[in-house]
């Protein structure tokens, strides 16, 4: 009885406060108010990752039994796993719904939750741990793109702007300029100075999207599914151009500080990055830097 009670209640908060702090985009709202919840009567996995959500929203936005709804995040979030993973053996127009939904859940959850348990001292592992997250993710949509385009999950989707005609401010320019520049001067193999350079293009087009869409958490999406694997292998072996670039990224999740999974990621990256590359990277990260220390309402 004791456990219907608990599900009952985290319903009653997904449907009362917490889908709205996953939407990342106001057309998303409605998606994740009505649509999902329906989905996750049909779909166990999806149920048990919109309570783990739910429960995990609570603990980082109220001090009452905060350890009891952080133990309630983890269980649901644990059982939501070991049921998703059979069905992506087999992707079709009727399971791509809940799949896709539990695949936007588990971001989430995974930015979230050291939050109520312990925060790294260095989030470099997780945060490239995080990045991987995403790109599975997006395999999803791949397997059923044609089928979500044409459906209301479409406001799920990569956020796509229609103006960015404005551009960016100068300094972000010439922070990302120096990046290029950067490359250019010290990557020797082409392939992998190729790569850099998507990278960073794709990063410009992020800070794009964050200027046109100042606190939509959807603009945190593109840079991780986007940008080529090469590079992230290489933030794995912590290469310094792949690291400065992530530094870079650092600011934009930054700039969602006050998005409840997300606060503290940005700045704790940018810093740890600083920390880790030589000191003749340094002067690379300087705007990055200075950016991340600022308070969101500054930024």
């Amino acid at each position: 009885m004791a456990e219907e009670r608990d599900n009952l209640r985290l319903m009653h908060h997904f449907a009362l406060s917490a889908h709205r702090s996953i939407a990342a985009s106001p057309g998303a709202v409605a998606v994740w108010r009505d649509l999902i919840p329906q989905l996750a009567f049909e779909y166990d996995f999806l149920l048990h990752g919109i309570l783990a959500v739910s429960a995990l929203h609570l603990s980082l936005t109220s001090q009452v039994n905060k350890l009891a709804n952080s133990a309630l995040a983890l269980r649901h979030y644990t059982a939501a796993l070991a049921l998703f993973r059979p069905h992506l053996d087999s992707i079709t127009s009727s399971n791509i719904y809940p799949l896709f939904a539990f695949s936007c859940v588990v971001p989430v959850y995974v930015f979230g939750y050291p939050h109520v348990s312990q925060f790294p001292s260095n989030p470099l592992p997780e945060m490239l741990e995080m990045l991987s997250v995403m790109r599975g993710c997006a395999n999803i949509v791949k397997s059923g793109f044609q089928w979500l385009e044409s459906s209301p999950f479409k406001h799920l989707l990569l956020p796509k702007p229609t103006d960015l005609s404005k551009g960016l401010a100068t300094e972000i320019e010439d922070a990302l300029t120096g990046l290029l520049e950067r490359n250019n001067q010290t990557t020797t193999p082409p392939a992998l100075r190729d790569a850099y350079e998507t990278a960073i293009e794709i990063l410009w087009e992020s800070f794009e999207l964050a200027g046109h869409m100042p606190g939509i958490q959807g603009v945190a999406l593109p840079f991780p599914v986007k940008m080529p694997l090469e590079v992230l292998i290489m933030m794995r072996e912590r290469d310094p151009m792949a690291l400065i670039i992530l530094a870079h990224y650092g600011v934009i999740l930054h700039w969602l500080d006050t998005v409840p999974w997300m606060g503290g990621w940005g700045s704790e990256t940018v810093k740890a990055v600083n920390e880790t590359v030589g000191e003749e990277w340094r002067a690379y990260i300087t705007w990055a830097l200075q950016e991340s220390k600022k308070s969101t309402s500054e930024a």
